[in-house]
């Protein structure tokens, strides 16, 4: 299903940017300016705002239309400007494949139209969209239709896994190579696919959507030889306060997380010797932060701090004003989001 909503001056104004955003004369925020007609592929990371790249927040608090995906918190959606039209585009997991090549093809379409009339454009995707997120259908479209666009970088979900759960992707002798590799049903089913190359020595594999797979995925890599006693680790809901590391190897992780209904994901499967680390390299915990006076610090709060020095002083006039404005805005209206996130899968 697709929504159509326009963010209301409440739901946005947690924002400062979105007020720099708005309040701007010439279309653009005072971090950085977006083109009309233009389409910025946008990952919006793995979850935390926190980590969202600077370039990322520039976009999605100027963009004139933001179509966002399944897994992108509404904590990241209410970054856009108030005046911006929002369109959730996501698609649920392990559906049809036809079905799904419909539901794509529909938004490489919107994406084409938009910017034809004239938009900016950002298409904000979980995760670094060149990772397992469609991006290369949209830069085909958007190619093929004489559209211009920007593909912006994120955070991928290994990196943020292998963070949290304390496992260097990489490691001097140990783990050389990385390989990224996509997990699901229909891989385990798939008779082409290569399983050998789970045999490599000194690689670490950071499997995406990989948990309702684990135990066919475990299954094929005994199969082919990967020894029963491989470190292997669940994380799930890597770079949120929730997040969760399950380890254990090859031959006892199915086991560790069947019926584990607390695994919500997206979770991520790192495998190969160098989880096996993770133990010795977890170190002391971090200690907890104190809290901070309102109003709570957030990615978007810290950028326009930086950013109130070099403004000069009619655009500060101006930003006052809109500030006023939705502070105004706010008490008429509460601070619920306009569309709700669906589950994920």
């Amino acid at each position: 299903a697709e929504s159509h909503f326009p963010l209301s001056p409440a739901s946005a104004g947690s924002s400062p940017l979105d007020a720099m955003a708005a309040s701007a004369s010439d279309g653009r925020s005072a971090a950085g300016p977006v083109a009309p007609g233009t389409v910025y592929l946008v990952g919006a990371g793995p979850g935390a705002v926190g980590m969202l790249t600077v370039r990322a927040v520039e976009v999605l608090s100027s963009c004139d239309v933001v179509l966002y995906d399944r897994l992108v918190p509404l904590e990241i959606v209410r970054l856009a400007r108030s005046t911006a039209e929002v369109r959730y585009v996501g698609k649920e997991g392990n559906v049809n494949t036809v079905i799904m090549k419909g539901q794509q093809d529909d938004i490489n379409s919107q994406l084409a139209e938009l910017a034809k009339k004239g938009l900016s454009v950002c298409r904000l995707k979980g995760g670094d969209p060149m990772i397992y997120g469609r991006v290369g259908e949209e830069m085909e479209e958007l190619a093929g239709a004489g559209v211009p666009y920007e593909i912006v970088p994120a955070v991928t979900a290994a990196l943020a896994a292998g963070a949290d759960a304390r496992v260097p992707l990489t490691f001097r002798k140990l783990a050389t190579s990385l390989r990224i590799l996509t997990m699901n049903p229909t891989t385990t089913k798939d008779d082409n696919f290569d399983w050998q190359q789970f045999l490599a020595s000194a690689t670490t594999y950071a499997l995406y959507m990989g948990l309702s797979a684990l135990p066919g995925v475990c299954e094929k890599l005994i199969a082919v030889g990967v020894p029963k006693d491989r470190p292997m680790a669940v994380v799930d809901r890597a770079s949120l306060p929730s997040m969760q590391v399950v380890a254990g190897t090859v031959g006892t992780l199915p086991s560790l997380v069947h019926g584990r209904t607390d695994l919500e994901g997206p979770a991520m499967c790192l495998l190969g010797d160098v989880v096996g680390l993770r133990e010795r390299l977890s170190g002391v915990a971090v200690p907890a932060p104190i809290p901070a006076a309102a109003p709570v610090a957030d990615a978007a709060y810290a950028m326009a701090l930086v950013a109130l020095p070099s403004v000069a002083t009619e655009g500060l006039e101006r930003l006052k004003e809109r500030i006023e404005a939705l502070l105004a805005a706010r008490k008429g209206a509460g601070d619920e989001p306009p569309a709700k996130r669906p589950a994920a899968a």
